[in-house]
């Protein structure tokens, strides 16, 4: 009786702390509280020794209820996983690379040697493609026709297995290209010792041959998607209750031990989860169970209820009746707490947002609607600031979702710290947020808000011991000189910051109606820019680069023309910011580097100087997890040799995730082709990871040649960069070359190669192979002393 005693006193105390505290709650009147706490005591001498009846359904109905969230979390990630392998064998059914190979395999006019090559060219291909994924363990190419032999990322076992007598074999061919799952095998399907589950489909070529592919995953990945089960044990089943992984006493492939209670009501993807509680050898068991979508699987938890009932027969003996009292009586004083404290809770969830606990967008609208009003009724000012985080989306891609959010909610404490409590900040979406600044108009006081703000952000976020670095593009909108309701303030106010963007970001604008016409225009362009391949609106033009040493034409820098057909010849500094914006650069990036590598080719057959063509690559092409296989089907399809394609990269680039740019520039190294870093010096390079780039070559950007004539500190520089890229073995050319005199001191640096309007302007097709033809030598400062 005791602790029951001192749980009461606590709880009315915590009561007494409201009714003190809460002038609402005060306003339920003492006369209520004096009822309240007399009938408690009534009630509590008179029900005492009655116990609590319902202790054991109320914990049963917690823990079903625990159970049935993390079997459906479950359920979801491995619908999320067997999508992402459907994905896998759609992509091998659609690669016309692998099917073309396929039927070469499988031809009758075929012979050995070019099957045999085939064969290794398929398995290449499905190591390099898939085998990123460490859950696949094999992956099989089965063909229907038993004269084939079967196709194998299986090197080490050389047994050769029968598949075509086994059922799932003859179902996948039946089944004609649907996808079949398959259950978990003990040693895998080839027999290699290790657990694995497959998928399986079959492929039907063109000309008519079949293949069965099968791909075997590790149940290694089935056990990752399970949740945590107190006192239980997570499952997955076939139809006839096989299991998928192994268990506390059972392996792969066993029978389970709880019989599938579920077989007469079946259980249907989508829908709530089925539970259901039943004796398995004298124990009860509480059993919940989910449909995978993508397959005929269960996934299952099963909990022994005896472990559950410990703790609440003990709640049922010691909780008294007296409980049903105290909670009538405090009903009454909870009742309108409870009511208000909802009521609260609502309107907030309702109008903020729940990872940064700002405003949200509902709440702002409503803010300067009453803002506007009040503005219009005492002839008064404000200002809406519209925030964009610069480079949000590479930490968020980078660092993943969790650093973005701990980026996000840092931006809203110091949005909140800068400003006083009479603006209002809200996040808009994503990575925006909006700011009101009442009765806001002088422009002196509002840049200085805006520099605080700058400032602020600028500073790092630190996550899991990560130094992030962010900055902000910011729109200015100003009532009533912009607009006098929202919507036209928000949309000004999101015009000029994406105006400041473009104006290199970190960076701020007011609102101007010219900036709605550059808006337009842009549009406009995007428009037109989408259609510019297939109308043959872009040209390629080129600019030679020339051997200090011998004044050859060794290279040439392919650049991109736009020949619009009502504006004229567009420069790319107007139209390559556009196709960067809206991921166009991609396929227009593929169209430069396969008509760069056509020319050359076409240039070599028509016996001109063999030189190497370099072509840029944006960020969106290199970050591409297919650049590598896009290079190579352009090299293998153009005819072009790897070693006279050079591919140019930035700073800004090479220093993204570096531990994957080295992986990627591998990539590109090992098909042979060159890799040059391009404006190098106007960066951040790490010379650590300098040296552990595959490059060739350094390019200096124009920018450090413009007063080397004048500037020792300017020619110190350049010499210095020529000396450390030569002692790292690499080659060094110098861009936008004008003058004699620039050629003398980069000769004299020991630069070897410079491009620049000294020799040429970047020159159309038919110019630049003349200058090829003509084999020209140029003047250097070395020939002249020659020549005397």
């Amino acid at each position: 009786m005791i602790p029951i005693v001192s749980k009461l006193a606590k709880l009315w105390r915590r009561y007494f702390d409201l009714f003190r505290k809460d002038p609402n709650v005060q306003a339920v009147g003492l006369k209520l509280f004096v009822w309240a706490v007399g009938g408690t005591v009534i009630l509590f001498v008179g029900f005492s020794y009655f116990s609590y009846s319902h202790s054991q359904q109320i914990v049963i109905d917690k823990v079903t209820s625990a159970a049935k969230q993390t079997v459906v979390q479950s359920r979801d990630t491995l619908n999320i996983i067997f999508r992402n392998y459907e994905d896998i064998t759609f992509s091998i059914l659609t690669d016309e690379e692998m099917l073309h190979q396929l039927h070469v395999y499988g031809s009758a006019t075929t012979n050995q040697n070019e099957k045999f090559v085939a064969r290794n060219k398929i398995v290449e291909s499905l190591a390099i493609r898939f085998f990123s994924k460490s859950d696949i363990t094999n992956i099989h190419l089965i063909p229907v026709d038993p004269k084939l032999k079967e196709i194998t990322t299986d090197t080490l076992h050389t047994e050769i297995v029968d598949y075509s007598k086994e059922e799932w074999f003859q179902r996948a061919v039946i089944a004609n290209g649907e996808i079949g799952w398959l259950a978990t095998k003990r040693y895998g399907y080839s027999n290699v010792g290790q657990p694995s589950f497959a998928i399986n489909r079959l492929i039907k070529l063109s000309s008519g041959m079949k293949y069965v592919l099968l791909i075997e995953i590790s149940s290694e990945v089935l056990k990752r998607s399970f949740g945590d089960i107190q006192n239980g044990e997570m499952v997955i089943l076939n139809p006839a209750n096989q299991l998928m992984t192994r268990t506390f006493s059972e392996l792969e492939g066993d029978f389970y031990r709880i019989p599938n209670v579920f077989h007469t009501n079946p259980i249907h993807a989508g829908h709530p989860s089925d539970s259901i509680t039943i004796k398995v050898d004298g124990d009860m068991q509480l059993v919940v169970a989910e449909k995978i979508a993508a397959s005929d699987w269960i996934v299952q938890a099963v909990i022994p209820t005896s472990e559950l009932f410990k703790d609440a027969n003990t709640i049922g003996k010691s909780m008294l009746i007296s409980m049903i009292g105290i909670a009538v009586i405090t009903y009454l004083i909870n009742y309108y707490l409870q009511r208000r404290r909802n009521a609260i809770k609502i309107r907030y969830m309702a109008y903020h947002d729940h990872l940064t606990d700002l405003a949200n967008r509902k709440l702002f609208m409503e803010v300067i609607e009453k803002e506007i009003q009040l503005a219009r009724h005492n002839r008064q000012e404000f200002t809406v600031l519209f925030l964009d985080l610069d480079r949000f989306k590479i930490i968020n891609d980078t660092f993943g979702h969790e650093a973005g959010d701990r980026m996000l909610i840092e931006t809203a404490r110091r949005l909140e710290d800068v400003l006083d409590q009479s603006c209002t900040v809200a996040r808009f979406g994503g990575d925006e947020f909006l700011i009101l600044l009442p009765n806001r108009s002088d422009h002196d006081a509002i840049l200085s808000i805006i520099h605080q703000i700058t400032t602020q952000i600028q500073r790092p976020v630190y996550y899991e011991e990560k130094e992030l670095h962010v900055s902000v593009s910011i729109g200015v909108s100003r009532y009533p000189q912009d607009g006098n309701d929202i919507q036209c303030l928000t949309k000004y106010a999101d015009t000029a910051m994406y105006s400041a963007k473009e104006s290199g970001r970190n960076n701020y604008k007011f609102y101007n109606t010219n900036m709605e016409k550059n808006t337009y225009e842009k549009l406009s362009l995007e428009r037109d820019l989408r259609h510019a391949i297939e109308r043959d609106e872009l040209l390629l033009y080129y600019q030679p680069q020339i051997e200090l040493s011998s004044g050859t034409i060794v290279g040439v820098e392919t650049l991109t023309r736009w020949n619009h057909p009502k504006l004229g010849f567009i420069p790319p500094s107007e139209f390559i910011p556009i196709a960067e914006y809206s991921r166009l650069i991609v396929p227009i990036g593929k169209w430069i580097l396969y008509t760069a590598c056509k020319q050359n080719k076409a240039w070599q057959d028509a016996g001109l100087p063999k030189v190497h063509v370099a072509v840029n690559l944006s960020i969106h092409q290199f970050q591409n997890s297919e650049i590598i296989q896009t290079v190579a089907h352009i090299l293998q399809e153009t005819g072009l040799e790897p070693q006279y394609l050079e591919l140019e990269i930035t700073e800004s680039i090479a220093m993204q995730d570096v531990e994957k740019v080295i992986l990627t520039l591998q990539g590109l190294y090992a098909l042979g082709v060159k890799i040059s870093i391009d404006d190098f010096g106007t960066g951040y390079s790490s010379l650590n990871y300098l040296k552990n780039f595959p490059i060739q070559r350094l390019k200096i950007d124009k920018s450090f040649l413009d007063d080397i004539v004048i500037n020792p500190k300017e020619r110190a520089i350049v010499g210095a960069i020529i000396i450390m890229a030569h002692s790292l073995n690499l080659r060094v050319t110098a861009e936008g070359v004008e003058t004699m005199e620039q050629v003398a001191l980069l000769q004299a640096c020991n630069c070897d190669e410079i491009q620049g309007y000294i020799y040429s302007r970047p020159i159309p097709t038919h110019e630049c192979a003349e200058l090829l033809a003509e084999r020209r030598v140029y003047e250097t400062t070395e020939r002249l002393l020659q020549n005397g």
